[in-house]
């Protein structure tokens, strides 16, 4: 009686598919770039994350012009009516759906509604995020920021993504594509809970692109460096720093969806991790007086929370914190 094989025949066409592909539109948007992109978004339903303001809205916009069915949500209401009316109003097509990312039965409603109303989603992507700034020593008592980042930067990127993967296998095609940071490479200090929900949503993507590869599904991780937004606003000592503008950002993440790239990072990023392999200590002794000299800065948001916080904390008895 003949046992079993424990091996399954790989299926080895698909990546050749996705090679000459791969070549294809690498050359297409080197000779002509804005076609390029016409060419691979035209009809495509996009879905855009965090899409009222910054990288997003930018994104959407163009997106938009080149002929793509844009479908943008956050959670401000108002701002992404606006944009969609501009999107309209130059002849784009678009729709917008109020969603709150880090409320996962939120996820799953907007989802449901995107493929009702289009039946598909071609290209996700998880543009939403959070980002906070402080010390380990200042957060020994604030777990919560840790548990937001992660339930938005994480979690809910993923929830959508799991929503949407099972149609994009059916199709045989699909792109996601997930934000990232350049401090996932540089360990950037004062950073721990923002960086701490990227490398979960790192280490997610990689391992659903290796199981996904020979399904048509491609993933892009994009670590950008640091990004002229709204987002980095209350943090003025960035105001000195060098830093992409949103309409760079966007062209970042227009390439990516032309050209299907297993990740972009600036050659800084690369040049860390280098170190960090080569040179870990010398790397650490330079992160760590970079730390020691940059002062320690709390937006007025950050100040009130953390009033209302010992407020909350004042008024537990000591037989309650027990």
């Amino acid at each position: 009686m003949a046992t079993p094989s424990l091996l399954r025949r790989p299926h080895i066409r698909p990546h050749l598919k996705r090679l000459g592909a791969s070549l294809r539109w690498t050359l297409l948007s080197t000779l002509t770039p804005s076609l390029s992109l016409e060419q691979r978004v035209k009809g495509k339903v996009v879905l855009v994350t965090g899409a009222s303001s910054g990288i997003g809205a930018f994104t959407a916009q163009r997106l938009a012009a080149a002929g793509a069915i844009v479908v943008m949500t956050a959670r401000t209401e108002d701002k992404l009516t606006k944009l969609v009316q501009s999107i309209r109003d130059h002849g784009g097509k678009a729709s917008a759906i109020r969603c709150d990312i880090s409320d996962l039965d939120d996820c799953d409603r907007l989802c449901r509604r995107v493929i009702d109303e289009h039946g598909r989603v071609d290209i996700l992507i998880n543009n939403a995020g959070r980002s906070i700034r402080r010390s380990v020593v200042f957060s020994v008592d604030r777990f919560h920021d840790f548990q937001r980042t992660m339930q938005l930067n994480y979690f809910g990127a993923i929830r959508i993504a799991l929503n949407l993967i099972p149609s994009m296998i059916e199709r045989g095609d699909g792109h996601i594509i997930n934000i990232s940071t350049l401090g996932v490479q540089t360990g950037v200090p004062r950073f721990s809970a923002y960086l701490g929900s990227k490398c979960a949503l790192e280490g997610w993507t990689s391992a659903a692109q290796n199981e996904l590869a020979h399904k048509g599904i491609d993933f892009t991780l994009i670590n950008y460096p640091l990004v002229r937004t709204p987002m980095i606003a209350p943090t003025k000592a960035y105001d000195r720093f060098p830093a992409l503008t949103e309409a760079q950002a966007a062209q970042w993440l227009c390439n990516a969806i032309v050209r299907r790239q297993k990740r972009i990072v600036p050659t800084s990023g690369l040049v860390f991790v280098g170190m960090n392999y080569l040179v870990p200590r010398t790397t650490e002794f330079l992160m760590n007086i970079g730390y020691q000299v940059a002062p320690e800065s709390f937006s007025k948001v950050t100040v009130l929370d953390e009033e209302r916080q010992a407020r909350k904390r004042a008024s537990i008895t000591p037989l309650q914190r027990h």
